[in-house]
C-alpha cells in the first residue's frame, strides 16, 4: 500500500464513521421526542376524560365545578399547552400546571414573534353551563425545547468534528513516522556516519525511498572506505619521500659537506703562515659547512623522526617539545603530558601522532597568541560520555588534546579549516579517527584528535 492510499482509506473510513455518528444519533433522540409528545398528546386527552367523567358523575352543578376545578388543579405538568376552566363572565376558576423551562435571549425573542393560540370548550352539567374549558398552546416550552436540542446537537457536532480531527492528526502522524525517520537517519548519514541503514517499511512508497538510501548509504561508505584507503596510501608514499630525501640529504650532501669542512679546515692549517686572507677565508668556508651540516641536521629531524625507530615516541616527541620550547621560551611555555604505553604503538600511527603535535607545534609558533600551550598525548580505552565532540568511538584509541590558554589580545589566530589543520585531519581520517577543532571567544584554539589503536576499516560496505 502506498501512502497516499493509506491515508486517503484512513480519512475516508473516519468520515464515514463520522457521518453515520451524525445520522444514528439525531435518529435515537427523534425516538425519545416522538415518545414525549405522544405521552403529552395522551396526558392532554386524559385530563379532558377526567373533567368530563367528573362533571358527569356530580349530583349537583355546584359539585360538578368543584370536582373539574379540582380535577383540573391536579393535572400534571403538560407539553406545550395549558389548560384553564373560567366561568361565564371569563374569572378564572382553575389552571393546570405548566412547564417552566430555562429560557434565553434567544428563545425570548423567537417568542416575541410568535402568538399562542386558544381552543374554547362549553362545559355544562345536565343543560346547566359551568363555564368554558380553554386549550392555549404554550410555543415557549416548544421553542425552549428546540434551543436545547440545537445545543446538544452543537455539542455532539463539535465532539465528533474534535474526534474526527484527533483521528486524522493519529493517522497522519502514524503514516508519516517514516519520514521522521528518513529525516533522522539524513541527519547520521550528514554527520559521517555512512552505517547508517533504514529499515524496511510496509508503505511501498517509503520501502522505495529507504532501499534508495540504503544503496546510497552503502556506496557512500564504500567511497569513504577507499578514500580512507588512499590517503594512507598518500600519507606512506608521503612518509617513504621524506625518508628517501632524508636519507640523500644525509648519505650525499653531508658526506659533501663533512670533507669541504675538512679540507677547508686542512688549507685554514697550510695557509696559517703564508697567507692570512686563505686562511680566514678556509675559516670562513669551515664555518659556513658547519652552519649548513646543523641546518641539514634539522631539516633531517622535521622530514624523518629517527627517534621514533630508537628511542621510542615518548622520548621524541619529548626532545621535539623541548626543542621547540628553547627557541620560544620567549614567547609561550609548552608543556607535554604523556598517559599510557605510547611506546608500543604501529610504526604509522606513531608517525601521524608525531606529525600531528609537530604541526600544532608549527601552527603555534606561526599564528598562536597564547602563553601556554598544553599537550596531552593518552593511549586507551575510550572515556564515557560525549566530551570532545567524540562520536563512534572504538577501543581502545590513541587521543591527542591541545589547549592554548592567557591569549593575548590582538592579532588573528588560526580558523578551523586552515591548511595545516586539513592536513591533520586527513591524516586522523586516514587511520579511521576523528579531529575538531573550536575556538573560544578570546581567541584561544582547543583541538582534540582520536584515532583507533587498531583501524576498523572494513574492505566493502555492509547493504
Amino acid at each position: 500500500m502506498y501512502l497516499h492510499t493509506r491515508l486517503l482509506f484512513g480519512i475516508g473510513t473516519v468520515t464515514l464513521i463520522a457521518l453515520a455518528i451524525s445520522v444514528l444519533v439525531p435518529v435515537a433522540s427523534v425516538r425519545s421526542d416522538v415518545s414525549r409528545e405522544t405521552d403529552a398528546s395522551m396526558q392532554l386527552a386524559q385530563l379532558l376524560l377526567d373533567v368530563h367523567s367528573a362533571v358527569i358523575s356530580a349530583r349537583t352543578a355546584a359539585e360538578a365545578r368543584a370536582a373539574a376545578t379540582d380535577e383540573i388543579r391536579r393535572a400534571r405538568d403538560l407539553r406545550h399547552v395549558r389548560v384553564s376552566l373560567v366561568d361565564d363572565t371569563g374569572a378564572l376558576l382553575a389552571t393546570s400546571p405548566a412547564e417552566t423551562p430555562v429560557s434565553s435571549g434567544l428563545t425570548r425573542l423567537l417568542l416575541s414573534a410568535s402568538r399562542p393560540s386558544t381552543l374554547t370548550y362549553p362545559v355544562a352539567y345536565h343543560a346547566v353551563p359551568l363555564g368554558q374549558l380553554r386549550v392555549s398552546s404554550n410555543p415557549f416550552s416548544e421553542f425552549a425545547e428546540i434551543e436545547q436540542r440545537v445545543g446538544s446537537d452543537l455539542a455532539q457536532l463539535t465532539l465528533a468534528i474534535l474526534a474526527m480531527g484527533g483521528a486524522i492528526y493519529f493517522m497522519v502522524r502514524q503514516g508519516l513516522r517514516p519520514v521522521a525517520q528518513i529525516q533522522a537517519a539524513l541527519a547520521r548519514l550528514q554527520g559521517g556516519n555512512f552505517e547508517t541503514r533504514l529499515p524496511r517499511f510496509r508503505l511501498r512508497d517509503i520501502d522505495d525511498i529507504s532501499a534508495r538510501f540504503n544503496q546510497c548509504a552503502a556506496a557512500m561508505q564504500e567511497a569513504e572506505v577507499q578514500r580512507r584507503h588512499l590517503n594512507r596510501r598518500i600519507i606512506q608514499a608521503e612518509e617513504e619521500e621524506r625518508r628517501r630525501l632524508a636519507r640523500e640529504l644525509h648519505d650525499e650532501l653531508g658526506q659533501s659537506l663533512t670533507a669541504i669542512k675538512v679540507d677547508a679546515a686542512y688549507i685554514a692549517r697550510e695557509a696559517a703562515g703564508l697567507s692570512g686572507k686563505i686562511a680566514g677565508s678556509a675559516h670562513g668556508i669551515e664555518r659556513l659547512s658547519g652552519q649548513i651540516m646543523e641546518l641539514i641536521r634539522n631539516m633531517l629531524a622535521r622530514l624523518r623522526p629517527h627517534g621514533l625507530e630508537t628511542v621510542g615516541l615518548r622520548e621524541t616527541l619529548q626532545d621535539l617539545v623541548s626543542g621547540w620550547q628553547v627557541r620560544v621560551a620567549d614567547r609561550f611555555q609548552c608543556t607535554l603530558t604523556v598517559d599510557g604505553d605510547v611506546d608500543a604503538l604501529a610504526a604509522d600511527l606513531s608517525v601521524t601522532v608525531y606529525r600531528l603535535i609537530q604541526e600544532c607545534l608549527t601552527n603555534a609558533v606561526r599564528h598562536s597568541r597564547a602563553r601556554r600551550i598544553g599537550i596531552r598525548l593518552s593511549v586507551g580505552e575510550p572515556p564515557h560520555g560525549s566530551g570532545g565532540g567524540i562520536t563512534r568511538i572504538p577501543a581502545p584509541l590513541v587521543s591527542i588534546d591541545v589547549r592554548e590558554s592567557e591569549v593575548l589580545p590582538g592579532g588573528e589566530s588560526i580558523g578551523p579549516h586552515g591548511a595545516g589543520l586539513l592536513g591533520m585531519r586527513e591524516r586522523v581520517e586516514a587511520h579511521g579517527g576523528e579531529l575538531t577543532v573550536d575556538i573560544d571567544t578570546t581567541g584561544g584554539l582547543s583541538l582534540h584528535a582520536w584515532m583507533p589503536i587498531v583501524a576498523a576499516d572494513t574492505e566493502s560496505a555492509h547493504a
